[in-house]
């Protein structure tokens, strides 16, 4: 098959990136040919795929994004394509990989003002051209908590919701040589074994609660404060947040690593991994971190929080969030001589369950969509 897969931006550590490419892998391995069409990509071209970064013009980002819709439409009507995968929401493509939460579900509790605007409008729109009961888009679905939104507000039929199971890529699985691996990386680092390491991995540093991080790492008493250090993995404004870290007085406990292709070698050096986000469709790294033996503290917003519950390789904070909450439960969990529990807890879970599936699933579903010739809505 010729396969188009489409998407707004590439860039090469994000959650979705990772997924396309895994997904866009296995085709390829199938013997199918992928070309891509996105509005941006960051870093290298990738020889196995015929890229096409389309130039799209508009004065703010719901604009642009309308021309990157126009010019994709344009390129497929002259383009011998079997099948079109958007990892966005874009009208009529014939699969789309549902990572973005709900976005009508946002104004549903009460009148707002926004519902006026063209951007409401222009995403509601996209929303609906994917999920409504006209479309015969199939949607790939990785959070069963969306899925049943989307289900609520438009009434999706059955046939084009598929729930996959999560796609953890297995370099993320705890290797033989993890301890050497661990003191090495921790070295490397210029980290000593009696110190404690809190790792976050993830782009959006709001949205995934590097400010929360801080406070309660802030909140510590001196004496833990003195040994602890908190790792951020991931890209942001990072000079807004280390402003924010020198007011809070732990400029010395939090060092920002930018995006790196080594998260495997922080998960085993790091002692707790931190997820407070204020919301996350799944939560990729909390995954990465139980399959790693890394023990956790998330809310239980997250999408993938219900694994951490079912594993019991660590805690969750309640919603509402209290700021309070997570100061006394980072302190204990860093101080527990339950750690060794968690992380055998995650071990053992990640040796029964389909974590790591998603990528072959998803390429399966796509042949079969796209190959049938009834697969009308």
């Amino acid at each position: 098959m010729r396969l188009a897969f489409a998407l707004y931006k590439y860039f090469p550590y994000g959650g979705l990136a990772r997924d396309f490419m895994r997904i866009a892998n296995v085709c390829l391995k199938h013997g199918h040919t992928v070309d891509v069409y996105v509005m941006e990509w960051h870093g290298e071209l990738i020889a196995d795929y015929n890229v096409h970064i389309l130039s799209c013009n508009g004065l703010s980002n719901h604009a642009k994004v309308a021309s990157f819709h126009q010019q994709l439409a344009k390129k497929l009507e002259v383009s011998d394509f079997d099948g079109v995968i958007g990892f966005n929401k874009i009208p009529n493509i014939d699969v789309y990989y549902a990572a973005d939460p709900c976005y009508i579900d946002r104004f549903s509790e009460a009148f707002s003002l926004s519902k006026l605007t063209p951007r409401y409008r222009f995403y509601a729109g996209v929303e609906e051209a994917v999920f409504g009961e006209g479309s015969k888009t199939l949607c790939l679905m990785i959070s069963d908590v969306q899925m049943a939104l989307f289900k609520e507000h438009y009434h999706t039929p059955e046939k084009r919701l598929l729930m996959l199971p999560p796609g953890i890529d297995p370099n993320r699985r705890r290797p033989v040589d993890a301890a050497q691996r661990r003191l090495d990386f921790r070295s490397k680092l210029k980290i000593n074994e009696q110190d404690l390491v809190v790792l976050m991995v993830g782009t959006g540093f709001k949205t995934k609660g590097v400010d929360r991080a801080m406070t309660a790492l802030a909140a510590l008493p001196t004496k833990i404060l003195q040994r602890t250090c908190l790792m951020v993995v991931g890209e942001d404004d990072i000079a807004r947040y280390q402003r924010l870290a020198a007011d809070m007085g732990v400029a010395d406990n939090v060092r920002f690593m930018g995006g790196r292709p080594d998260v495997p070698d922080f998960l085993l050096a790091a002692d707790l991994l931190l997820h407070p986000a204020r919301k996350d469709n799944t939560g990729t790294v909390i995954l990465e971190a139980l399959v790693a033996g890394l023990p956790v503290l998330v809310s239980d917003v997250c999408g993938y929080a219900k694994y951490v519950k079912q594993s019991q390789a660590g805690l969750l904070l309640a919603s509402p969030f209290k700021q309070e909450e997570l100061d006394s439960q980072l302190m204990m969990m860093l101080l527990s001589e339950d750690k060794e529990q968690w992380s055998a807890n995650g071990l053992a879970y990640a040796d029964k369950e389909d974590l790591y599936s998603m990528p072959e699933r998803a390429a399966q579903a796509i042949e079969q969509w796209v190959g049938s010739a009834d697969n009308d809505a």
